[in-house]
């Protein structure tokens, strides 16, 4: 699984900063920064920057590949890896910014590693990495979405139960919806965010694109109203 992970501050007063749909980037950073001696922290911190600073950043990335005639892979890229730099290197100092509010200041950083990310993934076929992913699976049906939980030991009742609600709850989503579906919500109950190598899974397995799995989570999740991974 992606190494990423964030802060140096109590997990309350960070999530305190999520308020009217803003956080304290600042603050976010110097928690990633202090990973070494605050590691679970350090994780928090950083799913609350990626999950405020990505959608800023996005139509940005995604304008400038077209422009450039790169492709929405291209794009994709380039936002994980600008993600991957921030955690591997959070340096951001609004004392080189001509931005007069720190938010801006760190789009404006943003936008710049994610350029820098964008010509290197071009001419190397890579940009910045973080090592020591899992080897995370597709979560193709229901027996899988349970086997990736480890439930043997659950009561073979209560497992079916399980199992014959869950699949009343998919038979609204085509096949494609709900492997997509199923392979977040199996990785994001346990806390965890899907990788870029999951992901490329994900667009060679279905024959689709990043945009489309966008999509695609997005309208199954509606579909069976589960708001809380529509908004993961």
């Amino acid at each position: 699984m992606l190494i990423y992970i964030p802060k140096p501050l109590v997990a309350s007063e960070i999530m305190n900063e999520k308020v009217a749909n803003t956080v304290d980037g600042i603050q976010l950073l110097r928690a990633i920064a202090n990973k070494k001696a605050n590691l679970n922290d350090a994780k928090k911190a950083f799913d609350l920057f990626v999950g405020y600073f990505e959608s800023k950043i996005r139509t940005f990335v995604e304008v400038n590949a077209s422009k450039l005639g790169y492709t929405e892979t291209v794009a994709f890229e380039a936002i994980q890896c600008t993600f991957n730099k921030v955690w591997l290197y959070p340096t951001f100092d609004m004392r080189k910014s001509r931005c007069k509010t720190e938010e801006n200041a760190i789009i404006v950083w943003l936008m710049s590693i994610a350029t820098s990310q964008m010509h290197q993934y071009l001419r190397k076929g890579e940009c910045a990495q973080l090592r020591d992913e899992e080897d995370l699976s597709i979560i193709e049906n229901i027996d899988g979405y349970f086997s990736s939980f480890h439930v043997s030991e659950m009561d073979p009742e209560l497992k079916m139960e399980l199992v014959l609600a869950l699949e009343k709850k998919l038979s609204v989503l085509d096949e494609k919806h709900r492997i997509i579906y199923l392979t977040y919500k199996a990785y994001q109950t346990r806390g965890k965010k899907l990788p870029r190598t999951l992901l490329e899974k994900l667009r060679v397995r279905l024959g689709v694109t990043q945009v489309t799995i966008r999509v695609y989570k997005k309208e199954a999740c509606e579909a069976i109203n589960d708001l809380e991974l529509l908004r993961a």
